[in-house]
């Protein structure tokens, strides 16, 4: 049966806070399309690899490759650690854009959360049973925030 609920394509705000938002930054010496392409860039060594997640058209690409590259554990670098990645990517998004910090702030003291039942690390997981660490980390970067 065809779904035929209307889509609401148009951004609100609390998009900005996505590793997918369309802002660049620039960390370890290189420039990224999106922290997505950055955290992604990360976890693998120095190769092909980093260069095709690099070069990704979109954050949904560079996801899908970096699945793909996972396949090859020889590719990963062992040092990688997904927790301070992505606190200092997002450090990084605030430091470079600073109307960021006013859109955490606009967040107020309201728990966030990356509802995403695909993800039970970052997001919410199924049914709600993740860890939503992503919104933990926000609300940690917002608590901080003058």
């Amino acid at each position: 049966m065809a779904d035929d609920r209307p889509i609401n394509f148009i951004e609100n705000i609390w998009h900005y806070l996505s590793p997918f938002s369309a802002h660049q930054i620039s960390i370890w010496g290189e420039t990224f399309a999106t922290i997505e392409h950055a955290y992604h860039w990360r976890r693998f060594k120095a190769g092909p690899a980093r260069a095709d997640i690099k070069a990704a058209p979109s954050p949904e690409r560079c996801l899908q490759l970096s699945h793909h590259f996972k396949a090859q554990p020889e590719l990963l670098d062992a040092a990688f650690n997904k927790d301070a990645v992505m606190e200092a990517l997002f450090r990084a998004k605030l430091a470079q854009h600073p109307h960021l910090q006013e859109v955490l702030k606009l967040t107020g003291t309201r728990v966030l959360l990356k509802e995403i039942s695909a993800d039970a690390y970052w997001g919410t997981g199924p049914e709600g049973s993740g860890q939503n660490q992503m919104g933990k980390l926000w609300m940690k970067l917002r608590a901080e925030l003058p």
